[in-house]
């Protein structure tokens, strides 16, 4: 009987490894080497020395643009946050990753992409019935909106081959549902998904066809597969917000053909994600100060965004006080609960302590620092935060610094009748 080969890949970057170590020499990710069963083929199957679109030649610069002017162009999305998120739309011949949680909208935004421009959308988990229901329950156009059902790469590339030039979009949902016929390992697998990415991108480039890849998230928040998928593609975008909010936020982590620092801010509605515009990024309500309450101004990509933070001080009978931040950062949390205590003398080591940030809105920026402070001092003290808005990050001294884009938050509280608070420590909360 021939003899079954064990090969060690890294689930980070992909690499394969005769032997199991410690550490995976490629990427330097520790613990990340899985164990995978080989029939003696390579992992990657007969990719070795095949010719993706014919012999290769050197091509001057000058002779590309002379020749292509005016080829490579740039696909509107007709979804104005979707734009502004890409730069100025999809670049033709672009391969994106698109990924996000589970139930978030995926599916939705990328059905209402096709539905708009037209295109083909790639059925690896839904069948063609579940999508038509959906394209009908949003009301979008039909004509241009074509299915095709498949688990293959191999069925794929025939299909695109024969139609060439057919579709401007192609979607693809989702990558870990699609798989190579000559590739050891069930489809999800790290092994798959590095081949089909590749496979995909490479069809992509040669069809001069825009390709959305959609990606699965873990528990932690990243995508699903090995690292070297996201270096594969053009863009990697995220999409996120709270299941149970109305508001999503398309996030840009990688973008070979525009900006970084924008994002693209959507509402879930009964007829799918509809744009959300800067007049309804307030999400203050107007009942005036609370208990427990205190406003900050956030900067989503290059926009300003004012938000409520709320916070809930009240005596634990547990063992260990429960710390309890939502839209927080755990971390960040127990970080500013310690300045609480020792900046404003809140005795905190005996109490419970519970932040939320309306909206829906996760809270990456640090300009937060001091409303989170600000609402936590409100519900100690019983007693709301009169004055205005709260802006600036906290140091371990308590001391309050300016954040980048302060005279934009400063307009944005000015635009909506307050007045941004300006202090050096802490301690003036008092």
């Amino acid at each position: 009987m021939k003899k079954k080969e064990t090969v060690f890949v890294c689930s980070n970057c992909g690499n394969e490894f005769g032997k199991w170590m410690g550490q995976c020499s490629a990427c330097g990710e520790w613990n990340s080497l899985k164990e995978v069963k080989s029939l003696g083929k390579p992992i990657n199957g007969n990719r070795a020395g095949k010719n993706f679109g014919g012999p290769r030649e050197v091509k001057k610069v000058a002779d590309i643009e002379t020749k292509n002017e005016g080829f490579i162009n740039i696909i509107s999305t007709e979804i104005k946050e979707f734009d502004r998120v890409l730069g100025k739309g999809i670049v033709q011949g672009s391969v994106t990753l698109f990924a996000g949680e589970p139930g978030i909208g995926k599916s939705t935004l990328l059905t209402q992409l096709v539905g708009k421009v037209g295109g083909l959308y790639i059925a690896g988990e839904e069948s063609a019935e579940q999508i038509a229901i959906r394209v009908k329950r949003l009301g979008l156009k039909a004509e241009n909106f074509d299915i095709f059902e498949s688990n293959s790469v191999e069925e794929i590339e025939e299909y695109l081959n024969r139609v060439n030039n057919l579709y401007k979009i192609v979607v693809v949902d989702s990558i870990q549902v699609v798989g190579c016929e000559n590739v050891n390992g069930v489809i999800g697998s790290v092994g798959q998904i590095r081949e089909s990415t590749f496979r995909l991108v490479q069809l992509a480039k040669k069809l001069k066809v825009a390709m959305f890849i959609v990606g699965h998230v873990t528990k932690d928040g990243d995508i699903a597969g090995p690292k070297l998928l996201e270096h594969m593609v053009d863009t990697v975008l995220y999409f996120e917000g709270e299941k149970n909010g109305e508001l999503r936020i398309l996030r840009v982590n990688k973008n070979r053909f525009g900006p970084t620092d924008e994002v693209g801010i959507f509402k879930m509605t009964e007829k799918g994600l509809s744009d959300v515009s800067q007049a309804d990024l307030n999400l203050v309500s107007g009942e005036g100060e609370k208990v427990g309450s205190a406003v900050t101004v956030l900067m989503e990509g290059t926009r300003p965004v004012m938000v409520e933070i709320q916070a809930l001080i009240v005596e634990s009978f547990a063992p260990m006080p429960r710390r309890v931040f939502a839209g927080v950062d755990f971390n960040r949390g127990q970080l500013l609960t310690a300045i609480g205590q020792k900046s404003l003398g809140m005795p905190l080591y005996k109490y419970d302590v519970f932040i939320s940030v309306t909206g829906g809105i996760k809270v990456d920026d640090t300009g937060a620092d001091l409303a989170i402070l600000a609402a936590m001092w409100s519900s100690y003290k019983e007693k709301p935060m009169v004055g205005g808005v709260f802006v600036g990050e906290v140091s371990l001294l308590g001391e309050v610094r300016k954040v980048k884009f302060w005279e934009k938050r400063k307009k944005e509280t000015e635009a909506m009748g307050k007045k941004l608070i300006e202090i050096k420590n802490v301690k003036e909360l008092k």
